[in-house]
């Protein structure tokens, strides 16, 4: 493979391991990151281009899309940068509900919107979203992550159909629990991580977490010509989880 991969929230996490996968499928990986140090540190590693970004603010994006087709075709964008907040409804502020949605709704939609162009100069590609099972299903407490997801997934969906013609492929993926990225954070957090993560594991009806190369294997095909007929899909990573629950 060949061209330029830009992966949005990849200093870290998930969007860290997708990088270092996709750099082995032979793309120039731009890491995008607001952790400047972090995604240099990356980029470093893999061979790939660092750039700190707010993905929330228009004008920095744009500067960033710019940066990445300079270096050749733009053939690959990964919308992997993500927050949550756990409060239920009655207790979720403001500021709360802005972030999440900003981070994880704003920020692919002025991705898309910069990107989309230049992959149409490069002759088609492909975009991959990372949702969440929260994206199908609800649980208690998560409405602002869960809001954020839902309309991920249908923005992607429009963006798939408006852009077909374009040779533009646009999926998301939408892992469960995972035991690095978001979720890992999240459990460290709690004082008691190997607890809620058996909790959650339990729950699964594949008895366990997804891993990181559950995820880049998928990424990683998405972005395949393996691939090129799969446009506007949800794929569940979650181990069974929707399936029990829909």
């Amino acid at each position: 493979m060949s061209g330029v991969a830009v992966v949005v929230g990849g200093a870290s996490g998930l969007g860290e391991a997708i990088g270092e996968r996709l750099a082995a499928d032979g793309f120039h990986v731009v890491v995008a990151d607001r952790d400047g140090p972090g995604a240099e540190a990356v980029a470093e590693r893999i061979g790939g281009t660092a750039v700190e970004v707010d993905a929330r603010d228009d004008t920095r994006v744009a500067a960033m899309v710019r940066q990445a087709s300079a270096l050749g075709p733009l053939k690959v964008l990964v919308l992997s940068a993500a927050v949550e907040t756990r409060a239920p409804l009655l207790e979720t502020t403001d500021e709360a509900w802005r972030e999440v949605i900003d981070t994880n709704l704003k920020a692919p939609f002025l991705c898309l919107r910069h990107a989309v162009p230049r992959m149409v100069e490069a002759g088609g590609g492909s975009v991959i979203a990372l949702g969440s099972t929260l994206g199908q299903i609800v649980a208690p407490s998560y409405p602002a992550y869960s809001a954020s997801k839902f309309a991920l997934t249908n923005l992607c969906k429009q963006v798939a159909i408006e852009h077909a013609p374009d040779g533009i492929r646009v999926n998301v993926v939408a892992p469960s629990a995972t035991e690095v990225g978001l979720f890992a954070r999240v459990a460290e957090a709690t004082g008691d991580p190997e607890g809620i993560k058996a909790f959650v594991a339990g729950n699964v009806p594949m008895g366990r977490l997804g891993t990181a190369a559950d995820v880049t294997s998928l990424v990683s095909f998405l972005a395949s010509d393996q691939s090129a007929y799969l446009s506007g899909a949800v794929i569940p990573l979650d181990g069974g989880m929707a399936a029990r629950r829909t």
